[in-house]
């Protein structure tokens, strides 16, 4: 059973747009956020360097899933990008929160169970110190968008195989 659209090319071109889109959104958003800081401080400069860093990246992978003739390195790219996005957690003052494109977010924030979801989103967070309460979450779009990369990537490695069986077949019957 494949949790996606019968077009394989449909299916990248969606899932590079969305990877684009929402780290050109996220490059937007960290322009904002060093506009309206004061002074920026060493820590807080490399934090702003990780955020921009994933959120190029994750265009770079679009970018690759549109372009490349082959779609193995583009899809090898973006399941290290959706990997990035599936766990969220701040636990013991050190947090981290990642999302590019789209985000369905489910987990235990304190003693609670949360829910969210957000459409053509970018979302950063990286805490030092911490006086948040832990939470645990995990994007469900991303683990969504991940195993349908796998599953495609899955399909391109057997057709591969396939490929290189039938020419060994004919070699044998030209023997």
């Amino acid at each position: 059973m494949k949790l996606r659209i019968k077009n394989t090319s449909i299916t990248l071109q969606i899932i590079g747009w969305l990877q684009i889109i929402g780290g050109i959104t996220g490059i937007v958003l960290m322009g904002y956020l060093m506009l309206n800081l004061g002074t920026i401080t060493g820590i807080l400069l490399l934090l702003l360097l990780v955020g921009i860093f994933l959120y190029s990246f994750s265009i770079y992978t679009g970018k690759w899933l549109l372009v490349d003739n082959d779609k193995k390195t583009g899809i090898i790219l973006s399941i290290i990008n959706q990997f990035v996005q599936v766990f969220q957690f701040c636990l013991f003052g050190f947090g981290f929160t990642y999302s590019s494109g789209v985000e369905l977010v489910i987990g235990i924030q304190g003693f609670s169970l949360k829910f969210n979801a957000a459409i053509i989103t970018s979302n950063f967070q990286m805490t030092i110190h911490s006086t948040n309460i832990g939470f645990l979450k995990i994007n469900l779009m991303a683990v969504l968008i991940l195993i349908t990369l796998l599953s495609i990537l899955k399909e391109f490695n057997n057709k591969k195989n396939d490929v290189s069986i039938d020419s060994n077949i004919v070699e044998l019957d030209e023997i």
